[in-house]
């Protein structure tokens, strides 16, 4: 945006909250395809696990959810108690009303390497697979 003056009214960017935990609820919001309003959408922390993420192919900690997350949600922020707990990223497509979440953990790690060193620097590795 090149307009100086898009910034003047922006509200308080989300805060980063722990990450959520098995059970917990958690609140869905994005753009899905197919709108051009707000979706929000509920449900609970159903899984707690490690799993290759689409886009990179390495394996992280993912929190699975039973709260629909549809095509465009991605990006989307998981709601705990006001703060984000995780992002959404994903769905599988042979199930419904599952979802994924990236948890506030791994997104603080990933903005704390961008601030030092102005780069995603990757995970270290114990190299057993």
């Amino acid at each position: 945006v090149e307009d100086p003056a898009f910034y003047d009214d922006l509200p308080e960017p989300l805060q980063l909250g722990h990450t959520a935990r098995l059970q917990d609820p958690v609140t869905v919001v994005g753009y899905p395809t197919g709108g051009d309003n707000l979706s929000v959408t509920v449900g609970v922390v159903s899984r707690v696990d490690v799993q290759a993420y689409s886009h990179s192919s390495e394996r992280f900690l993912t929190l699975q959810i039973d709260a629909a997350i549809n095509a465009g949600n991605s990006g989307g922020p998981a709601l705990k108690a006001g703060r984000c707990v995780g992002i959404a990223f994903e769905t599988l497509d042979d199930a419904e009303n599952i979802g994924y979440l990236i948890p506030a953990a791994v997104v603080a790690r990933f903005l704390d390497d961008l601030r030092s060193h102005g780069e995603y620097t990757r995970w270290c590795s114990l190299g057993f697979s």
